[in-house]
């Protein structure tokens, strides 16, 4: 089942390196900051995401609905600051990246650019925000869209703040359930080891 996300992640990587800088400033270097909750909430799980940022260890520490299953944890080439991802049985996603450089409000640009186009790869309903409330009582951005991609219709949202994007992808036939991501939001700290 990971292929029907791909194509869209795919868009992702190409769009957000897009745009004239128009947002706010983004670092790729995240400091350290507290979570806006402290308690772990019911039918989720505590989490780690380890990262590197100027080659020092970084954790972030996030609560995950438990029927999420973790997919990949850590820096690789494509990620090297860190990125962990989790997705359930049904299709749903959600990945953290730690050392994201580029503001949303470039991908808001170039989703803009799609909108309504129709057929594959078509998008709808892009909605930017900023400043906005995000986690650990920081200011950030939000993007949220519809997108119609390899057949499968998809609600997604991205927020991002201190160089971490967390993006939160839902197959459009089943409920977004926008309080588990804010559960999620609010559990979110980096901790600089």
């Amino acid at each position: 089942m990971h292929f029907r996300a791909a194509p869209l992640i795919v868009l992702i990587a190409a769009t957000s390196a897009c745009g004239a800088g128009s947002g706010p400033v983004t670092t790729d270097a995240p400091t350290p900051f507290s979570a806006s909750s402290t308690s772990t909430p019911k039918g989720f799980t505590a989490a780690e995401c380890p990262g590197a940022i100027g080659g020092k260890r970084v954790v972030l520490r996030l609560d995950v609905p438990k029927e999420f299953e973790p997919e990949a944890t850590g820096p690789s080439d494509q990620t090297p600051g860190g990125q962990c991802t989790w997705r359930t049985s049904e299709d749903r996603f959600f990945s953290v990246r730690v050392g994201e450089k580029e503001s949303l409000a470039d991908m808001n640009d170039e989703l803009k650019e799609f909108e309504d186009s129709g057929g594959d790869d078509d998008v709808k309903d892009v909605t930017y925000d900023a400043p906005t409330d995000t986690f650990g009582d920081l200011e950030g951005e939000r993007l949220s869209w519809w997108s119609y991609s390899d057949g499968t219709p998809f609600d997604c949202v991205q927020v991002q703040a201190n160089g971490i994007r967390v993006f939160w992808q839902n197959p459009d036939d089943i409920d977004q359930r926008l309080d588990d991501l804010d559960a999620v939001l609010d559990s979110i700290e980096l901790i600089r080891s």
